[in-house]
């Protein structure tokens, strides 16, 4: 679980962030499969920066020109689907809230038991919820299912993602850190440095050469090509 830590209070952001390594500790020994990974912001930049990383977020911003309200409305309106908990310190802004923000409440000084319900909650919305791949473009993020994705093509300046419903979409990175929003998908595959495909888009694999639904044709190397193979 990634949790950010969004606060410009520098007292209540260190209480938090000790509680959440302590929670964290015990709980990667009861379930060392889901580790725990928490950054602490002191201001909003670096947050907006990469939010959909995040499965869980804290915040109480008071002293930006964005408070706690207007940072939760914009991830939310960024597209953020990921839990918010707003953290109510020496001022209380929770009255503003409605039900659109969908987000939580966890009152200073904060309670272990109020704490680990809330990662107990966020838990569970990451095991329910469907994975999708971020795709982030220079203007916006989209985000789409598995099987909207066919593969991905390095481009001198980004990648180009070809998709089922015939779009092609420009993001501004290299292949290789692309690849890493793939990490949980275990049909798509990274083909050397120019390609990654699903395995729906694999038409054939014979003569060095992966050929995909759309007539596509890459040149692969044959020790590429038989991996590939044993996998389909």
């Amino acid at each position: 679980m990634h949790i950010a830590v969004c606060m410009d209070d520098a007292l209540g952001r260190k209480q938090l962030e000790r509680l959440l390594s302590r929670s964290a500790d015990r709980r990667i020994v009861a379930d060392p499969d889901v580790p725990y990974y928490v950054q602490s912001y002191g201001n909003k930049e670096a947050l907006f920066a990469r939010p959909f990383m995040y499965d869980l977020f804290f915040i109480d911003m008071l002293h930006d020109d964005m408070d706690s309200i207007a940072i939760i409305r914009k991830l939310r309106e960024m597209g953020v689907t990921a839990t918010i908990v707003l953290c109510p310190g020496k001022i209380d802004l929770s009255e503003q809230l409605t039900e659109e923000d969908q987000t939580l409440i966890l009152r200073q000084p904060v309670k272990v038991d109020e704490l680990e319900h809330i990662l107990d909650e966020a838990l569970a919305v990451i095991v329910s919820r469907e994975p999708k791949i971020d795709i982030r473009t220079s203007n916006e993020t989209i985000h789409i299912k598995e099987e909207e994705f066919l593969y991905a093509e390095k481009q001198k300046d980004g990648v180009a993602v070809h998709l089922t419903d015939g779009r092609e979409v420009i993001c501004p990175e290299d292949l290789k850190n692309f690849w890493y929003r793939f990490a949980n998908f275990d049909d798509i595959y990274y083909l050397q440095d120019s390609l990654i495909v699903h395995k729906q888009a694999v038409t054939d694999t014979s003569f060095g050469r992966v050929v995909l639904t759309d007539g596509r044709k890459f040149r692969i190397s044959h020790h590429v090509i038989k991996t590939l193979e044993s996998k389909l």
